[in-house]
This record gives structure tokens, sequence and C-alpha cells, in this order.
């Protein structure tokens, strides 16, 4: 008589469901959870499922009713999608491109609470690639908020926070054994797409990022499924046709989304004029990005370190309804760089944390 237990047994026949090409229902995705959460269940059950899926390919409906699960399991933010009467924005990237790219969004996010969008960012250290957001803000001398009461103080007097997603997503840990085997091995997971999906703050206005534009619209379905307000799933190019996972000033850019109940699908090319090489982009650990932001926020820095944080920010400030348009919002951005906003939002920042740190 077997004594498996019940979450291997549905793990397992998903497995073979996906190596069939067949699709899973979103709540055959959400039951799922249970078993990849679950200490008892094997890492090479949970392996073999993730290579699986993948395999298959996931679709927008299995990556919502993951991120459903994941987020009913999430610490409490203590905020949902608004804070102080306004849309609550966040700005990320799936990661998975590898590239040794600067913390672009996380800078962009910061220029975006300088211009008076409340910021909740959702994040992580670096897998792929050598510094994440938490990596960089770490290196910029700010910490995340641990709980619900920090996330409102440093909103309150920042007008932007972090939340380090193990702080807030405890069944995270079930499935960091199989997932360090199968990045031990260069195998690619849905786990960074799920990761923009999951921010427990569940912000009105978010901006994913994007290294394989096949992933903008199973992104763009997902959010969907869950009711996201107003989204954008970016992919940008640099000057040699390499994907970036940010808008990229140097090359070929397309923005698909919603905002205000209407669905979008932009193209646009790189900025006229010279605007740099993707090299200017890149930081080989987080201090170096840091340092690359911080000169950004001082109104200083590379040609297309700034130009790729002012569209990144722009686009954001434009889905929440502060800028008419992304040109306007691209006009802001830059604006609020220039007088020395986003830089006392830092300074604000960092004063926050020293104070809250224990």
């Amino acid at each position: 008589m077997s004594c498996e237990r019940v979450p291997p047994v549905a793990l397992r026949r998903a497995t073979e469901q996906c190596r069939a090409g067949q699709n899973l229902s979103l709540q055959e995705a959400e039951g799922l959870v249970a078993g990849l959460a679950d200490f008892e269940v094997g890492d090479e059950v949970k392996v073999e499922f993730l290579l699986a899926w993948a395999g298959k390919g996931e679709t927008g409906g299995e990556l919502a009713g993951m991120a459903r699960a994941f987020l009913a399991r999430a610490k409490a933010a203590g905020v949902t999608g608004r804070w102080g009467g306004r849309s609550l924005g966040d700005c990320c990237g799936t990661g998975g491109g590898g590239r040794p790219i600067v913390n672009i969004s996380t800078a962009a996010g910061i220029v975006a609470a300088a211009a008076g969008l409340p910021v909740a960012k959702h994040g992580n250290r670096g897998i792929t690639r050598p510094s994440g957001s938490a990596d960089a803000l770490t290196a910029l001398g700010v910490k995340g908020a641990r709980d619900a009461g920090e996330l409102a103080s440093c909103l309150g007097e920042v007008g932007c926070a972090f939340l380090y997603a193990p702080d807030f997503h405890p069944a995270f840990a079930g499935v960091a054994g199989a997932r360090k085997i199968l990045s031990a091995q260069g195998k690619r997971t849905a786990f960074h797409l799920l990761g923009p999906l999951v921010n427990p703050a569940r912000p009105e206005v978010r901006m994913v990022g994007v290294f394989r534009e096949e992933d903008m619209g199973k992104l763009g379905e997902a959010m969907d499924f869950l009711g996201v307000e107003s989204y954008a799933i970016l992919y940008g190019e640099d000057e040699k046709a390499a994907p970036l996972g940010e808008l990229s000033p140097l090359g070929r850019n397309r923005i698909l989304g919603k905002k205000g109940g209407k669905g979008f699908d932009i193209s646009e090319g790189a900025a006229q004029g010279n605007w740099g090489v993707a090299r200017d982009l890149e930081a080989s650990q987080a201090v170096e990005s840091a340092a690359k932001i911080t000169a950004v926020l001082s109104g200083d820095g590379e040609r297309a370190v700034r130009g790729a944080v002012v569209w990144n920010a722009g686009m954001l400030l434009w889905l929440a309804g502060m800028a008419e348009d992304w040109s306007r919002g691209r006009e802001l951005a830059e604006a609020t760089i220039t007088k020395g906003a986003a830089r006392a939002l830092l300074e604000r920042w960092r004063t926050w944390s020293r104070a809250t740190s224990v």
C-alpha cells in the first residue's frame, strides 16, 4: 500500500500532462502550489514538474493560477493596490537574460516615485545576473520593508518602498532546492515569470520588462486574469538587436498592455541622437550598478543609462495617468531628475533605512 502523499501525486500527474503537451487549467495550476511549497515533497518531484512545464511552455492562465496560490500564502503587506488615495506602482523585470545590465527598473521606480507616484517595488537578489534589485538597493544604502508596518512607514516617509520577495513569500522556500538544482544545470523555470505577478502589495499599475518577446502575451494574459487595472509588458533591444529586458533608447521597443480598460500594443524605434551603446549599460556587480544609478539620479551619468531610466520611468508615469502620453511621461521623468527630486528621494530613503535598522 502506497504511503505517498497527495501533493506529489498531483505534481506527477501534472508533469505527465505537460509532457503530453496539455495545458493546465488555472485551477489545476493553483492547486499545485501546495505540493511545490511542501518541504516533505522531494525536490526531484518538483524538478521534474518544473522542467516539464517549461518544456511545454507556460500559459497566462497557468501563471495566474500559481500567482494566486502564492499570494494567498504570502505575508500580509497591509496595503492592496493603492496608497494615500492613489494607485500604487511597480516596475520590475522577469530576469532570465543573464546580461550584466544596470538595474534600470529600480532607478526608474525611484524617479517615478519622486515625480509623485507611490511605488512598492517587489524583487529579489540576482540569480542569473550579478545584481538583482535587492543587491542594487543594498549597494545604494537602502533597505527593504520587512513587514506591513515598515511598508506603511516607508511609503509615508519616502514615497517608495521595496518588498524583498523571501521576506514576504515563505512558500517560495519550499521550492528553493529544486530551483537551485535547475539553476546549476542552466535550466530555466517559470519562476522568473511568476515574480512580477506576486507583489504582495498588489499594485494597480505594473510594468514588467522581458527578455523574450514571446513571453509578452502570456504575462499580459496573466495580468488580466489577476485583475490588474493598468499594466505594460516591455521588450527592448540594444543597437545590435539583442534584448535588454527594459525599454531601450538604443534600439527597437515593443510595449503590450492595458490602460483605462483599453489594450494597447506600441512599437517604437531607437531614440534620435547619440545615446551610446549597450556596453555603457553594463554593470559587473551591484556596487557598479548603484554607482551608475546614483550618477543618473544626481543629474549626471552615462547617456545610455540616463536615457533608459527616463524611458522606463516615463512609461510608468503615463501608465499611472500622470502624463497624457509616453513622450510627456519622459519629459516629467527628465524634469524630476533635473530639479533634484530623484536624488532627494534616495537620500530620504537612506535616512529612513538608517532609522529603522536594528
